[in-house]
This record gives C-alpha cells, sequence and structure tokens, in this order.
C-alpha cells in the first residue's frame, strides 16, 4: 500500500478513536453518573458539592469534545481542561459519605479515566497511562485514609482499566503506523527529489561538455595530426585557456562545502603545474552563487591564469549580497572574457604591459 494511502488511513483511525472515546465518555457521564447522582440522596455529604463536579466533567466533556470533532488538539488549554477534571474528580470523591465510598453512589471513580483519556489522548500512551495510574493510586490513598477497606477497589479498578489500557494501546500502535508511514513517506521524497536532482545534474552536465566540443575538438584534431604550432604562444595560450575550462568542468562536478573556490583552485592547480606562482586570497561572508553565474565568475578569470607565464593573484571577496573574483597575472589579453550568464556578471578587464587584470563581479540582487 502507498505509504501516503497509509497514512491517511492511519489518521482518520486515530481520529476514529478519539471520537469513540469522546462518544463513551459522554454516555458515561449522561447515562450513568447523572442517574446516580439524582439518587444518591443521603449518600452524598453535599448535594451541591455533586453538582458542581458533575458540571465541571460536563464542561469539559463540551469543550474537549469540540476540539475532537474539529480533528485539531486543544494546545494549552488542554492543562486547563486537565485541571477542571482533577478539581470534579476531588469534589466528587469528598462529596460522598466515607460508608459509601465503596458503593455505586460514588459515581466518578470509573468515569475519570474516560476524562484524563479525551483530554490526552493525543499527546501518547505515556501521558494517558501517568494519568490513570496517578487516579487510581489517589483512589486508594484516599479510600485508606477515611478508614475504608482498599482493597475493594480491585476489582472495580480492574474492570474499568480493562476498557481503558486497550484504548490507550490502540492508540499507540496507530499513532506508531502514522509516524512510520510519514517517515516512509518523507524518505521516499527524498529519494524521488534527489534522482531528480542527480538526473538534471548529469544532463546539464551533458549539455557543457558539448558546448565544449566545438573549441576543444578542433584544437584536439590539429594536435593529433601534427599541425598544432606549440612554438605560437598564442596556440599553447589556446590550449592553456581550453585545458582550463575542462578543468573546471570536472571540478564542478564534484561535491563541495564551497563551490566556488573549489573551482577556481582546480583553475589555479592548472596554473601552478605549469610553473606559475598563484598567490589565492579567499574571502569570508559571502554568499554562494547559483551555478551560472559561478560559471561565468570561474571563466572570466581561468584564461588568465592558463595563460599566466611566471605569477598570478586570485582575490574572492563577498558581502552578504555580491561576490567578485579577480585576478592579476603576467600574461597576455586574449580579447573580451566569455561568459555563460553576462546578464548577472559585470566583467572588466584592463591591460599593462605584460599584467593583465580581470575583475569579475556576481550581486545577488542584479
Amino acid at each position: 500500500m502507498d505509504e501516503a494511502v497509509r497514512s491517511v488511513a492511519a489518521g482518520r483511525l486515530l481520529r476514529g478513536i478519539r471520537l469513540a472515546t469522546l462518544l463513551v465518555t459522554a454516555v458515561s457521564l449522561v447515562g450513568f453518573a447523572l442517574p446516580l447522582l439524582v439518587s444518591g440522596g443521603a449518600a452524598h455529604r453535599s448535594t451541591a458539592q455533586q453538582v458542581v463536579a458533575f458540571g465541571l466533567l460536563a464542561a469539559v466533556t463540551l469543550v474537549a469534545g469540540r476540539y475532537v470533532v474539529l480533528d485539531r488538539p486543544p494546545g494549552r488549554l488542554r492543562w486547563v481542561l486537565l485541571g477542571l477534571v482533577v478539581a470534579g474528580s476531588v469534589l466528587a470523591v469528598t462529596g460522598v459519605r466515607a460508608e459509601y465510598l465503596l458503593s455505586e453512589f460514588e459515581w466518578s471513580y470509573g468515569l475519570i479515566g474516560w476524562f484524563g483519556l479525551l483530554v490526552l489522548l493525543d499527546l501518547g500512551a505515556p501521558a494517558a497511562c501517568a494519568f490513570l495510574a496517578g487516579h487510581v493510586v489517589a483512589s486508594f490513598g484516599y479510600t485508606a485514609a477515611v478508614g475504608q477497606d482498599a482493597g475493594g477497589l480491585v476489582v472495580v479498578t480492574v474492570l474499568v482499566l480493562g476498557y481503558q489500557l486497550p484504548v490507550v494501546a490502540a492508540t499507540a500502535v496507530v499513532r506508531r503506523l502514522v509516524d512510520d508511514a510519514a517517515l516512509a513517506a518523507r524518505r521516499e521524497e527524498e529519494a524521488r527529489l534527489g534522482d531528480a536532482v542527480a538526473r538534471r545534474r548529469h544532463e546539464d552536465h551533458k549539455a557543457r561538455c558539448a558546448a565544449l566540443l566545438p573549441t576543444v575538438l578542433p584544437l584536439l584534431a590539429d594536435l593529433a595530426a601534427g599541425d598544432a604550432d606549440l612554438a605560437d604562444d598564442r596556440v599553447r595560450a589556446r590550449y592553456a585557456v581550453e585545458a582550463a575550462r575542462v578543468r573546471r568542468l570536472f571540478a564542478e562536478h564534484d561535491r563541495a562545502p564551497d563551490p566556488l573556490a573549489h573551482e577556481l583552485l582546480a583553475c589555479v592547480e592548472l596554473a601552478e603545474r605549469r610553473g606559475v606562482v598563484v598567490q589565492v586570497e579567499l574571502g569570508d561572508g559571502r554568499p554562494q552563487p547559483p551555478a551560472p553565474a559561478r560559471r561565468s565568475l570561474v571563466d572570466a578569470v581561468s584564461g588568465v591564469l592558463a595563460t599566466a607565464r611566471t605569477s598570478a593573484r586570485v582575490v574572492v571577496l563577498g558581502t552578504p549580497s555580491a561576490v567578485t573574483v579577480s585576478v592579476v597575472a603576467d600574461g597576455t589579453n586574449h580579447g573580451p572574457v566569455p561568459v555563460e550568464d553576462p546578464a548577472s556578471i559585470a566583467v572588466t578587464s584592463l591591460v599593462e604591459g605584460e599584467r593583465v587584470w580581470v575583475e569579475a563581479t556576481w550581486g545577488a540582487t542584479r
């Protein structure tokens, strides 16, 4: 079964359990407790106290029932309702004469647990079980304190908990199903998203490889045929520039926490292999440009690094909204620098003798 379907089905079942708990609580209050309260008579120490206790529990039923019907958690109001349940229980128990404490006229003992489930069931089994345990311990303690045989409560307790604990257990199982289904659905969605991203990156990588072919293949063909004049500085520069572009493409495929720095350092590595001394300064606190802008920033300086003769200096600076990459090297200016994303990149270049300076700036708000 699909995980989303399982999650919805389990959620409906959980809501059904809460609605059933509301129904049992309301029917027990009106159909069981009310007749005993009316007929209690001499068993009650204070009829007014019993009426107030009944009124508090009735109010809890109405307010908590509204949240159950709307399938919404009561939030902080939950603890107010729980306090009213405890107050109603105390008033009901202390309002019965001690000799009638174990009789049917003490109408609240078997009922209070249902109110605890009504208010706490959506929090999970631990909260509900803690309330039931606290109520049982308090009832046994009070019964013993007023001189009655607390053992007489054992049978009633077993019967009452025999109905209430299965509800708690069923709720715990359903909640586990809901959580497991939600986790499985989230993992499935993450896997689906990861596959989609991987496919898109693969297609994008293929497209960029294809874009390099028109410039790289002729150079490789000339080299294979022996037609490349490697003694010509301009020819060697063309090969160096294309090699830097290919190296940058390979570096882009790597996973790195700082992709811009990683791709720049790949181009720096090529220059250093030719014996060029490169100084690199990477500033902090800069954003990561999107992939097209990042490629343009690297391409803008990779050509200068590829044609540097002896030394170069690369500086990456940034603000929270912009990134600037610049390079100064002793090389030759080979005309405008092609960039993939010219709409978001501003490129400036300057040649003074044998020194070439290129600066590319990307702004997040451009």
